[in-house]
């Protein structure tokens, strides 16, 4: 877990250097402000502001998404050891050997513990009408001349915010970007006057891109994962964005015959898999 502290003439001027330097979004950091800025006396005494980001870790979620994939690919698998158990048979019939039946070798994963899939969050319209970081996020869209509305919910991990509108994809962007854009302003709004109540999360999604995204993520680096683990070869994937790259790290944190770490500079940092020693 990283933590590393930086200056500036406002607190906000250092987070966002903070930010810039570490490679993260605000909404994966706690921080903590070491040190207030202040304009001094007629010049004397001036000082800039402190702040100390420590990057938090993501918990690993299994992938529930792929269950019925990993159980149809079982069943695959067990059809094709019982057919090659009959080929084996009648080839070698009378020499006493039996071919080695290589399916039996190749990787697999751990089973995820499958359990009841998460409730749709019950976002609130009241609710974001109460909240200045909902109100403020509403009138960004009417100044950008988005048709859509603000719903909310609240609770000890932060808020969570929720556009309804019909662009489209136009609030989301390429991979994220522009949905990113969104959540790190409001953040930043959030958390301004906050140096005393400590940082509050910010969240930002619609159309459900943030869920379809993870899912996406998961499934690409499980199926990269196994081409590692039975090719012995690594494979680069390609770049993302921190939130991004933590995911696939998270994905597959306990998947049998891999390891990833992270290459690069950023915008271009990777996360590479590599077959496990």
């Amino acid at each position: 877990m990283r933590s590393m502290e930086f200056s500036g003439r406002t607190v906000d001027e250092a987070i966002f250097h903070g930010l810039n330097e570490m490679g993260v979004t605000i909404d994966q950091v706690d921080i903590i402000t070491v040190q207030s800025e202040s304009k001094g006396i007629f010049g004397f005494g001036a000082r800039n502001a402190i702040v100390r980001l420590v990057e938090r870790e993501t918990p690993v979620v299994p992938d529930f998404s792929a269950i019925n994939e990993e159980r149809r690919e079982q069943r695959e698998e067990r059809r094709e050891r019982r057919s090659d158990r009959k080929d084996d048979r009648r080839d070698n019939r009378g020499r006493g050997e039996k071919r080695s039946d290589r399916r039996r070798e190749q990787p697999r994963e751990e089973k995820p513990v499958a359990s009841a899939p998460e409730e749709e969050l019950p976002y609130s319209r009241d609710l974001a009408e109460e909240l200045d970081s909902a109100k403020f996020l509403q009138e960004l869209l009417n100044k950008m001349g988005v048709n859509g509305t603000v719903s909310a919910f609240e609770n000890d991990e932060g808020i969570k915010l929720k556009i309804d509108s019909d662009t489209d994809g136009l609030l989301i962007g390429r991979r994220g970007e522009t949905l990113d854009a969104l959540q790190y302003i409001v953040s930043l709004y959030e958390n301004k006057d906050r140096k005393e109540n400590g940082y509050r999360r910010i969240s930002i999604d619609t159309e459900g891109y943030r869920a379809r995204r993870e899912d996406t993520l998961k499934r690409l680096a499980r199926r990269n994962a196994l081409k590692v683990a039975k090719s012995g070869r690594s494979f680069a994937m390609e770049p993302m964005n921190p939130y991004e790259r933590r995911v696939i790290h998270s994905a597959l944190q306990s998947f049998r015959g891999v390891t990833t770490h992270s290459e690069g500079e950023e915008p271009n940092r990777r996360v590479i898999i590599t077959p496990e020693d």
